[in-house]
């Protein structure tokens, strides 16, 4: 593979949230002893996609967001606890959620093999997300983890990105890659810094600056090696 340095978003990219997501909505609304299909997971996961839009173009803070996206669920299927009650409880739950991608560890697996350098990428708290990380068994191919809070910085902005890239040790911008699902924040923050963009997953539908855009991990895989196969 032509990278030698990869970044990595850790939700709906390394771990599949969708799954982690349908599961705590299902328990949260046995809590009132209802059993709900994955048609409220999916609700919720459109209500919160929206919902990131305005907090990527900074319209909504990212507090404000983990309750609104409650209450815009409990509107359709209603709750007896309150919106703000339950954002906290179900960000626990997510925390200690680590529903590995399909064919991650494959990609990973392969990568290293290959000698790449791997590293996470993400706007989350730093001690979480790497809990999360290491749960899933992942942390054996990574070099390093870089979240925002440890950064000093987040995802779009270009000192996030110049960040990571230094402390990363990589030297040639040409040779480092990140693959992320979200087109704003990964792919055309990377893109804009001077790094190469992957989009990764069905979530969005946004153009993107990404040079590789892939719905499955065996997909990007082809699509990396296959460039490899190419040169």
């Amino acid at each position: 593979m032509r990278f030698r340095t990869v970044f990595f978003d850790i939700d709906y990219c390394l771990l599949d949230t969708p799954t982690s997501e349908r599961r705590i909505i299902r328990e949260l609304y046995a809590q009132q002893g209802q059993v709900v299909g994955d048609e409220v997971g999916d609700t919720y996961r459109e209500i919160n996609r929206k919902l990131w839009v305005y907090l990527d173009r900074g319209e909504i803070t990212r507090e404000r967001l983990y309750v609104m996206r409650f209450e815009s669920l409990f509107k359709i299927y209603p709750f007896f606890k309150p919106a703000q009650e339950v954002a906290p409880w179900f960000l626990d739950q997510l925390a200690a959620a680590h529903d590995v991608q399909e064919g991650a560890e494959h990609l990973l697996d392969r990568m290293k093999n290959d000698g790449v350098r791997i590293f996470t990428a993400s706007n989350g708290i730093g001690s979480v997300m790497n809990g999360r990380v290491a749960a899933a068994g992942l942390s054996r191919y990574l070099t390093g983890w870089f979240a925002a809070d440890d950064v000093g910085a987040m995802k779009p902005s270009y000192e996030y990105f110049d960040r990571i890239f230094r402390a990363s040790g990589e030297t040639d911008l040409s040779r480092t890659l990140m693959v992320g699902d979200n087109p704003v924040t990964d792919v055309n923050g990377a893109v804009d810094y001077g790094m190469t963009g992957a989009l990764f997953g069905a979530r969005w539908q946004e153009a993107s600056k990404a040079a590789y855009v892939a719905r499955t991990m065996r997909e990007l895989e082809d699509k990396l090696f296959m460039d490899e196969r190419e040169e």
